[in-house]
């Protein structure tokens, strides 16, 4: 008959094979750490790791106290230690007795570095490019796992808010996680006013397809701003430098996305009282107005107030006519002062004195050099014209003029 286990008879006889291995025991391994963990208690845990797999691994308190230096994420070490199977959550790990540290900085953080100061300098990272998010959205493109809680969490934020809502799916993590991202941002490219990429948290490990570079400038290029929520609030990505606002979690980021409806509904409300005060007190002004004239425009007081504009009008029009006459005996006399200061300077009265203008094939003579002897001139008088021959002529000398 074949044997049927429990989990926890399959998972000591696994652990028996292994600690039965000697190939498994003492031995050395190297790698990148990762999510490293400082309990209270004085244990470290973390994950030791390079670009094919990753274990588990806990260093318990007594060989921590000689550790030496603080473990921090991306450090490339050496570890020795016993692999040995963790049978409450059937989980492989390697129990270390001795860390040192390896030549040089981890690769994969090395390479995140480097990608990082590439995208900043070509300035995916910088705040001025930044957009506001909208005040109210009428549709929201959310980029996540269609069946993970951060999706189950933003719908629940946003309420009765009335967006539409776009879900876009894609794949947060695993093989081919960051092209899927990026397929997915891309495909609400003019669709949405405003998106939230978000996923829950996990390892260093689980959110590395936000670190992507094709996540990071599929970010840049959306026409709508972005909210970024991956993660828990201590987990931090390119993805996360890039998007215009981030947030600390999925939750948070759909709390930003939309107005706080109570908020607003209040805003509303004070509005409407507002405005019902004006109306109730234009309609009460007017019936109040026709009251009061009501009261003061009897027939005596039209009366007077008639007779008061009559005398008035009369007034005006003795003053207007007085003001025309005025300006036109203005008018008159500056232009008999104009007309006198023409004729003083008239050629007329030039030859009223007795002077005569000579004229020499029909332009005005003004020097004697203009013309030579034996030639006809024309002199206009006041009362005509004489044509007269040039007997002889004298030019005054240069110093004499």
């Amino acid at each position: 008959m074949t044997e049927i286990f429990t989990v926890t008879d399959l998972c000591t006889r696994i652990r028996d094979r292994l600690s039965g291995d000697m190939r498994l025991r003492n031995l050395w391994a190297k790698g990148e750490l990762s999510n490293v963990t400082n309990h209270r208690s004085g244990h470290r845990y973390f994950t030791l790791k390079d670009k094919g797999a990753q274990i588990s691994c806990v260093l318990f308190r007594s060989q921590a106290l000689s550790l030496g230096f603080t473990l921090e994420d991306g450090q490339s070490v050496q570890v020795l230690g016993d692999v040995e199977v963790y049978s409450p959550q059937g989980r492989l790990q390697l129990i270390v007795q001795r860390i040192r540290r390896d030549p040089g900085f981890g690769q994969q953080a090395r390479e995140l570095e480097m990608l990082k100061m590439r995208l900043s300098a070509e300035g995916l990272f910088s705040q001025e490019r930044k957009r506001p998010l909208p005040a109210f959205p009428q549709r929201i493109g959310i980029v996540t796992s269609p069946d993970g809680a951060a999706l189950r969490d933003v719908l629940r934020m946003i309420g009765c808010y009335p967006a539409r809502i776009l879900i876009s799916p894609a794949k947060v993590q695993g093989e081919g996680a960051a092209q899927s991202v990026a397929q997915a941002l891309r495909a609400l490219s003019g669709r949405a006013d405003l998106i939230i990429v978000c996923r829950g948290g996990g390892s260093a490990e689980d959110l590395v397809a936000f670190n992507e570079e094709c996540v990071a400038r599929a970010i840049f290029e959306s026409d709508a701003p972005v909210i970024s929520a991956i993660g828990h609030e201590t987990d931090v990505t390119i993805a996360d430098f890039v998007a215009d606002i981030r947030a600390p979690t999925p939750t948070a980021a759909a709390e930003m996305a939309v107005p706080d409806m109570q908020s607003v509904l209040k805003r509303v409300l004070a509005a409407q009282r507002r405005l019902l005060r004006a109306v109730e007190g234009r309609l009460d002004h007017p019936s109040s107005r026709i009251e009061s004239l009501q009261r003061h425009l009897s027939a005596r007081r039209m009366y007077a107030r008639t007779e008061r504009d009559r005398l008035r009008l009369q007034d005006l029009n003795s003053r207007l006519s007085e003001a025309g006459r005025r300006l036109v005996r203005d008018k008159e006399s500056r232009l008999a002062m104009a007309e006198g200061r023409l004729e003083g300077v008239s050629p007329l009265a030039t030859l009223r004195r007795g002077y005569a203008i000579a004229l020499f094939r029909g332009r005005v003579v003004s020097r004697a050099a203009e013309v030579e002897a034996k030639e006809r001139i024309q002199l206009i008088m006041q009362d005509g014209k004489l044509t007269a021959l040039v007997l002889d002529k004298e030019t005054a000398r240069e110093d004499e003029r």
